[in-house]
């Protein structure tokens, strides 16, 4: 009779799945994506941003917001995981304290997201719709590489200083997947900031900018002598929404293929 409790108790426990309180945005959208979100007991809230899809997101319990999660809100919903956000690494070891554990997906590269897709699917039981997920946007990263835009080009997120992404970060490889080498990949330290004389020296064909950035003219402000460079002659200087398109998710391939149909589109335009 104890036997038979144990099994079915098992076999409940197996029904429900795992309690996940996620922090991390991206990895809410993959368990949506491959059909995991029941096994969400609460989210951290975004700032500014809303997370995909949002009328179905904005209902979940929330433990506070992205950059501040409540630790004793995450303890008193005694989940099984907590997907950690690369704003939330202090609450590792607290959350050890009490024997909870936590997971940390990196998403440097398009690599890298294509893997966290593979591990929520194995977390949450839905490994044939993660393979799936999967392959579709590893299909799509190949079709993008297929047509380089043979263009230097440089991603900027803040004009004073002069800030921008370098080597071993998610815009870097977005930049090498369509086709734009990265003027900036080979400058040394995580968060550099460069001269606009380095800027000019280059002379990159592509100017990608936002996040604490609002237009071009804030842009010029800073740096005046951007203005000469073939990016800014060419009216090649795109606005981008950092918050869509560098969120580590499989949707951030379609932004990517909006991209370099933006820069491609513009290129033609002018040259004729």
């Amino acid at each position: 009779m104890k036997k038979l409790a144990l099994i079915l108790c098992l076999a409940f426990s197996f029904m429900l799945g795992k309690k996940l309180v996620v922090l991390d945005p991206a990895a809410i959208e993959i368990l949506y994506a491959i059909g995991g979100e029941k096994s969400i007991v609460a989210i951290a809230n975004m700032q500014g941003s809303s997370i995909y899809p949002e009328e179905k997101t904005s209902k979940l319990e929330s433990v506070g917001t992205f950059s501040h999660p409540s630790f004793e809100k995450i303890v008193a919903l005694k989940p099984d995981v907590v997907i950690l956000s690369s704003y939330s690494l202090g609450l590792k070891e607290n959350l050890e304290r009490f024997a909870i554990p936590s997971l940390l997906l990196k998403a440097d590269t398009l690599d890298e997201i294509a893997q966290n897709i593979t591990t929520l699917g194995e977390l949450v039981s839905q490994t044939h719709a993660a393979q799936k997920l999967r392959s579709e946007y590893e299909s799509k990263i190949k079709s993008l590489k297929e047509r380089p835009l043979n263009k230097k080009g440089v991603f900027i997120y803040s004009a004073h200083p002069l800030m921008v992404f370098t080597k071993g970060t998610l815009p870097d490889d977005i930049l090498n997947t369509i086709g734009v080498s990265n003027i900036a990949r080979d400058v040394p330290g995580s968060r550099p900031i460069l001269n606009q004389e380095f800027v000019l020296g280059e002379n990159p064909d592509v100017i990608l900018y936002g996040l604490r950035i609002k237009d071009t003219k804030e842009l010029l402000r800073a740096n005046p002598l951007l203005s000469r460079i073939k990016a800014f002659q060419n009216d090649e200087v795109f606005y981008i929404d950092f918050h869509t398109l560098l969120r580590g998710t499989p949707r951030i391939i379609d932004e990517i293929i909006k991209l370099k149909e933006k820069i491609t589109n513009h290129t033609r335009f002018v040259l004729r």
